[in-house]
């Protein structure tokens, strides 16, 4: 049996990511593309809200197949978090990972008032 130790922050975290993923969907800009991450920015009121995918454009030569894709993504030994979520004002106050599983990585959650003033936004 695999056991997964929760950290208390983790369910806050989620609803702020949920909160704001909608809100850089909708205001965000499109940023640099590099490698094989797109990244999405919005700042708010001194706030900075970064959001990166795995979506990019295929490189020259790069086998368009789903089949393709999915034989590389077995080949890794340990399930990638493909997206991510940052949150600043001044310091970075909030990392969340995720994947379309459901599994999810708080990396780093600074608590504190802020927390209510995002979920305002």
């Amino acid at each position: 049996m695999n056991l997964r130790i929760v950290a208390s922050g983790d369910q806050q975290a989620r609803k702020i990511r949920d909160h704001v993923l909608p809100l850089l969907r909708a205001r965000g800009t499109l940023g640099v593309q590099r490698d094989t991450v797109r990244l999405i920015e919005l700042g708010i009121d001194g706030w900075l809200f970064r959001h990166w995918t795995p979506f990019n454009d295929l490189t020259p030569g790069e086998a368009s197949s789903p089949g393709y894709r999915h034989a590389i993504e077995r080949q890794r030994t340990r399930s990638d978090l493909p997206y991510g979520l940052g949150v600043w004002r001044g310091p970075e106050m909030l990392r969340i990972l995720w994947a379309d599983d459901g599994t999810c990585d708080v990396v780093s959650f600074l608590r504190g008032a802020w927390e209510a003033e995002v979920l305002a936004l």
